[in-house]
């Protein structure tokens, strides 16, 4: 049984994403957005690049944005095959990790469509990495860039099946969006409910 956990335009389940999704009726999201494992082994459940999950997600939504590293985005592609589109890359301006060439400084993201549709926007943005994050996750994506991507479209309702520590959310919550948010790490689920309350409350607050 997945745990959910709901709060004004968010809603959480803690469980299997593949679990979830089968049960969400077909086009009931405007985009996926997500930011699965790279298969790097940067943690223990980080030995693979998941696949299995994107024929469910292209049930619910048409258009899935899925960040990838560097080295995953040969797999990426073939997972996605007919329905890629195009590629965006975010430009992390004072930021590095390490690459196969050594150390690189942007995130690239695939973008998939099943029906063929203008998506507006562009497909290169300048994020910053904000040094007072302090996260507990192996490898959180920084806010600013996930608020730059999904600025850039124009979905109202966006899912994450591997939300991890609930970036998406917080950028959804910031950004007016509706978010659906599903992990499986029961730790990871904990941090994203505290951050995505958090960021409720300021926009409360208005801070």
């Amino acid at each position: 049984m997945n745990a959910t956990w709901q709060s004004g335009d968010v809603t959480l389940y803690l469980g299997d994403c593949m679990d979830v999704m089968q049960g969400m009726d077909d086009n009931s999201v405007d985009a996926v957005i997500t930011d699965p494992p790279y298969g790097v082994n940067k943690a223990e459940w980080d030995n693979e690049f998941p696949t299995e999950w994107y024929r469910y997600a292209r049930m619910i939504a048409n258009t899935i944005y899925i960040m990838v590293g560097v080295s995953t985005i040969p797999k990426c592609l073939n997972m996605c095959m007919e329905d890629y589109q195009d590629m965006v890359a975010i430009w992390l301006s004072n930021g590095m990790t390490r690459g196969p060439l050594g150390f690189g400084n942007w995130i690239p993201v695939i973008v998939c469509q099943k029906d063929r549709t203008y998506l507006g926007g562009q497909n290169a943005y300048k994020a910053v990495v904000d040094i007072r994050e302090k996260i507990n996750h192996p490898t959180p994506k920084p806010l600013h860039a996930m608020k730059k991507l999904i600025a850039g479209t124009k979905h109202d309702v966006v899912l994450d099946p591997f939300m991890g520590s609930g970036t998406t959310g917080v950028a959804c919550v910031q950004l007016g969006r509706k978010f659906i948010g599903i992990e499986l790490e029961s730790k990871y689920f904990e941090i994203a409910k505290k951050r995505i309350s958090e960021a409720q409350m300021q926009l409360r607050l208005g801070i």
